[in-house]
């Protein structure tokens, strides 16, 4: 018996290079070719069949046996779609196929994949064949490739946040440096105030308030300056300094008072580079003339005496929070994260309350449970009572007014009914309280903002379970209100959403409740503010709207 092969290329150059890097057996695999549109002579049988290809396959006919090494093609971070295709045949000996059925049928699995901003899905081929003397049944199954070109996203890397410190200040209520557990001198009595994340220090004004720790040595390495930093006032300058003994770089943008704002600082000692981010993004960056110069020498925060330079005092006035040093040059990626990941909940085995995002935020639950089943291995489970919820506390990027941001998560409902994610200034459910997702009296999903009043983008109806749906609503002065569902816009809002009302204060995310809130706070166009009965995974929040490329990502890894 002769068995026909064909070689599986992606329809794009560029797709098959990145596949080719990462998988050796990409070689030849059987298709639907291998047993039809095959004609031979063996037992005195032929066989006769049409057979079906993918539209997009370019295929080169060789002649080789099925080898079980090319059954099966598995790779990481990407969902594709299998389509089983089974022809079968019955067929007598030295008739004619007395009849041919086709039969199709469909189902999904995954397999993820991921090589930077190309994401596509690799098709797994499984063919098996009987064969007899007197009956022949033939059956083959084929595959179709989904490709996912999500562009360039910060959202696939990961990274290890400890990496490297050289010193490190959370200035919960003390003045503790975290890598040597020493505590930092003050000029004077500090103050300590609500912060970023829990508390922060405070430098009042015209007390000429400094901290001064032990040595740091960053001669002759790359190293990362960051803080979040709340300015009360700007009388030295409006905008980033970093001064390297003259040989400075300067920031662009203005830097806001009474509002917090992540500042970072990178030197690459290879380049010369020196880079200024806000919230994460750049702001400027320049070529130094040479290394840093300055030898091994106490760490003062809060005074900068020689910048006599520039006009104004040299005391800083306003609140400094998760002050951190460490000696390597942080990426673009890494400095958005920590700028702009408000909190991760991935609720695997181990880490079920614990948040996996920079701010590690503290989080309450009652009358949840963990299943094994989850969208990526385990999720968070609840029933529907009126004491079922997960709250997270001390979101300050929620309650900051025309502060971007976005909800991502996977949700695998019984019902299409009641509250998702409630936000609100008290843990009560109460107080400045908005649901910002969950489902119309007709089953929708809807996201929603406060501007003066709830407004809403609504979406679709979802599958029930077990099948999971990824929900993503972003919000931003430029794109106002928009909702996806499985990486596609489903919804958005042109008008009366070009501005966010915040509370003002750092809120409380209340997952599949709203607590106390329920039938006091609006509900928008949500059909009640019932609890939620279902699964939910893979929790991020940011503070930034995500873009297209950050949510193919998100949906596809």
């Amino acid at each position: 018996m002769i068995v026909s092969h064909i070689r599986i290329q992606p329809p794009s150059s560029s797709a098959s290079g990145n596949r080719n890097k990462n998988s050796d057996n990409l070689n030849m695999f059987p298709s639907i070719t291998d047993f039809v549109n095959t004609s031979h002579r063996r037992y005195g049988l032929a066989l006769y069949a049409n057979q079906s290809l993918n539209e997009w396959t370019n295929n080169s006919m060789h002649s080789a046996d099925i080898n079980r090494d090319h059954r099966s093609l598995s790779q990481t971070d990407t969902i594709h779609h299998k389509t089983m295709s089974s022809t079968r045949l019955s067929i007598h000996n030295h008739r004619k196929p007395r009849y041919v059925k086709k039969r199709l049928s469909k189902f999904s699995s995954k397999d993820n994949i991921s090589y930077d901003s190309i994401q596509f899905n690799s098709s797994t081929v499984v063919s098996a064949s009987i064969l007899s003397i007197n009956t022949s049944i033939i059956a083959t199954t084929t595959t179709t490739t989904t490709y996912y070109v999500c562009g360039s996203s910060c959202d696939n890397q990961s990274w290890v946040s400890s990496s490297n410190l050289l010193a490190q200040w959370q200035f919960d209520n003390n003045l503790l440096e975290d890598v040597t557990n020493s505590i930092t001198s003050s000029a004077k009595s500090s103050t300590f105030v609500a912060g970023y994340v829990n508390q922060a220090v405070s430098f009042g004004a015209n007390v000429n308030q400094s901290l001064r720790s032990s040595p740091i040595n960053l001669t002759a390495m790359s190293f990362t300056i960051d803080a979040w930093i709340y300015p009360t006032e700007l009388a030295l300058t409006e905008i980033f300094i970093l001064v390297f003994f003259c040989d400075d770089c300067q920031g662009n943008a203005i830097i806001p008072i009474n509002d917090w704002t992540h500042v970072s600082f990178v030197f690459e000692i290879n380049s010369l580079t020196q880079s200024i981010y806000l919230n994460g993004n750049p702001d400027a960056n320049r070529r130094a003339t040479g290394s840093f110069q300055g030898s091994s020498d106490n760490v003062t925060v809060g005074n900068i005496p020689l910048l006599n330079f520039y006009s104004g005092s040299n005391y800083f006035q306003g609140m400094i929070d998760k002050l951190a040093i460490t000696s390597r040059d942080k990426s673009a990626c890494k400095i958005l994260e920590e700028a702009t990941l408000v909190a991760y909940f991935s609720f695997n085995s181990g880490v079920e309350l614990i948040d996996s995002g920079p701010n590690s935020l503290s989080v309450v639950r009652q009358s949840v449970s963990f299943v094994s089943t989850g969208h990526f291995f385990q999720a968070i489970s609840f029933n529907g009572s009126t004491s079922s919820y997960f709250q997270i506390s001390d979101l300050t990027s929620l309650g900051i007014t025309n502060r971007a941001f976005s909800i991502s998560l996977w949700i695998r409902s019984q019902n299409l009914s009641g509250i998702l994610v409630h936000v609100s200034s008290n843990s009560s459910g109460l107080g400045w309280c908005v649901p910002f997702l969950g489902f119309t009296t007709s089953g929708s999903i809807v996201a929603q903002i406060s501007n003066t009043a709830i407004r809403s983008a609504v979406g679709p109806l979802i599958s029930l379970a077990p099948v999971w749906s990824h929900i993503v609503e972003t919000w931003s002065s430029t794109n106002r209100l928009r909702l996806y569902v499985n990486n596609v816009l489903v919804a958005s809002t042109t008008v009366m959403t070009t501005s966010y009302t915040a509370s003002s204060v750092p809120n409380y995310v209340t997952l599949a409740n709203s607590l106390s809130g329920a039938g006091v706070c609006s509900s928008g166009l949500l059909g009640s503010m019932d609890p939620y009965n279902g699964d939910i995974d893979e929790l991020k929040i940011y503070s930034r709207e995500l873009t297209a490329a950050d949510i193919c990502t998100l949906y596809t890894s």
